[in-house]
């Protein structure tokens, strides 16, 4: 008896999410936060917002530039 062949299933190409900076490694960063606080986190624009503050924000080792 004939199997029928399937064309599902298995890995695809280009799958999952796509990296920020091709250029640099990311790490998952887990912090503790109330309901109200997560809350407002996702609508000021959640990770992207954290990054961009990040980015921008002096850093004191660097004498602030």
């Amino acid at each position: 008896m004939k199997t029928k062949v399937e064309n599902r299933g298995g890995s695809g190409r280009g799958q999952g999410r796509k990296p920020l900076d091709p250029e640099s490694e990311t790490v998952l960063v887990s912090i503790r936060m109330t309901i109200a606080q997560r809350a407002k986190l996702l609508r000021i624009g959640g990770s992207a917002w954290v990054r961009a503050r990040i980015d921008k924000a002096r850093d004191i080792l660097d004498g602030g530039e």
